[in-house]
């Protein structure tokens, strides 16, 4: 390390002397941007070239606790309370940790004339204590009356960090307890006398579709955050109606309903998430099962359509034109509160991971048929 601090950073600009900030915060205050940045409900500071504050928003202060006076001429990190920040006998910006920092990197950038969003993992020092926040921080120059300063913004991620993680811990633990009493079912099924093996497959197939339902809701979650990496490789598509057939039987039985495949649906492989594809036609099943009344028939089938594979869903009952409006939207449901991820985990998973295109199409006269047509092969990487 020089006398001048970590050789990483870039040289550190001096600071303007109070004097300086407050008149320049003076100036600002007859702009428009004053009042635009108090309306605006997430941290949002100016900078000045040297990296200091020159106006901050209400959220700013509210955030800090401090009044306007006390965060002027600031760095972000000091404003903030950033432990490495009030360590360093220069301030923010001029430690090793903060070779690390995504703020400094995003508000370097925008010095550099370049709009830039980065993550920023802060230790700060609150009031009971350090405290840990995950941000994501946002940098944009700008130019008020002839001068260009930088708008930096910042948004706490933290609750929605917490949330994943505690989702990726929870499925992981239920998944292996769910998956290991489906595995001993299914060796104890084949030991049992005759009278009870209907109700040991009964068992099996319950705690099989508990699986099944516990991996779709963690690769919808994971879909939600970008964070779904699909695996691609060949897929029959007789195997994929098959599968659904074998997920959509129970629910049939259950319900007293029929479910049945197109005898002439085609075989054709084509390159494809097979578990992903498996979870939208098997939820294209599920829902038609649910929507058909007692005695009612449920058909699924697939066809080679124009060099795309189309896997299509019916059932005999029609949608109403308020339920047609809102079917794939995320927390509509037909079935009460709290469900809703049916339709638009089809949408979701269907279109933006396998590149298909999920409709529907539901008249009193024809009922209701749900499809997803989708290419040979993907055409470029999901995102």
């Amino acid at each position: 390390m020089s006398a001048s601090g970590p050789s990483n950073l870039p040289p550190e600009p001096p600071r303007r002397p109070n004097n300086d900030i407050c008149r320049i915060y003076e100036g600002l205050c007859g702009n428009f941007i004053a009042q635009t940045l108090d309306a605006i409900p997430i941290i949002v500071i100016v900078l000045d070239r040297n990296r200091q504050v020159v106006l901050a928003n209400a959220q700013t202060l509210h955030a800090t606790g401090l009044p306007i006076e006390e965060v002027l001429g600031k760095r972000p990190g000091e404003a903030l309370n950033c432990v490495h920040a009030l360590s360093a006998p220069r301030g923010c910006g001029t430690t090793q940790f903060c070779t690390r920092c995504g703020a400094l990197r995003s508000l370097l950038a925008g010095l550099e004339g370049r709009k830039s969003v980065q993550e920023c993992s802060l230790s700060r020092m609150g009031a009971q204590g350090v405290e840990a926040l995950d941000l994501q921080v946002s940098s944009s120059p700008i130019e008020i009356e002839g001068t260009t300063y930088v708008l930096f913004s910042i948004q706490d991620m933290s609750d929605q960090k917490r949330r994943r993680l505690l989702e990726r811990l929870f499925f992981h633990d239920v998944l292996n307890t769910a998956g290991g009493l489906s595995g001993l079912m299914d060796i104890l099924r084949t030991e049992v006398p005759g009278h009870l093996r209907e109700d040991a497959d009964f068992i099996h197939g319950s705690l099989a579709g508990l699986v099944e339902e516990l991996f779709t809701q963690r690769d919808l979650a994971a879909a939600e955050s970008n964070e779904l990496h699909p695996s691609f490789g060949r897929v029959r598509s007789a195997e994929v109606l098959g599968a659904a057939l074998r997920l959509g039987a129970p629910y049939a039985m259950d319900g007293d309903k029929v479910l049945l495949m197109d005898p002439d649906s085609c075989d054709v492989e084509i390159v494809s998430d097979a578990a992903l594809l498996n979870r939208v036609v098997g939820n294209m099943v599920k829902n038609a099962l649910e929507a058909s009344r007692s005695g009612g028939e449920v058909t699924l089938g697939c066809t080679w359509e124009e060099g795309r594979l189309r896997f299509w869903v019916h059932n005999q009952s029609a949608m109403s034109e308020d339920v047609r409006l809102q079917v794939f939207k995320r927390s509509f449901s037909t079935k009460g509160r709290g469900r809703g991820l049916g339709t638009y985990g089809m949408k979701l998973l269907g279109e933006r991971y396998l590149r298909g295109a999920v409709g529907f199409e539901s008249d009193e006269e024809r009922g209701t048929t749900f499809h997803i047509s989708l290419p040979l092969a993907p055409q470029d990487d999901p995102a």
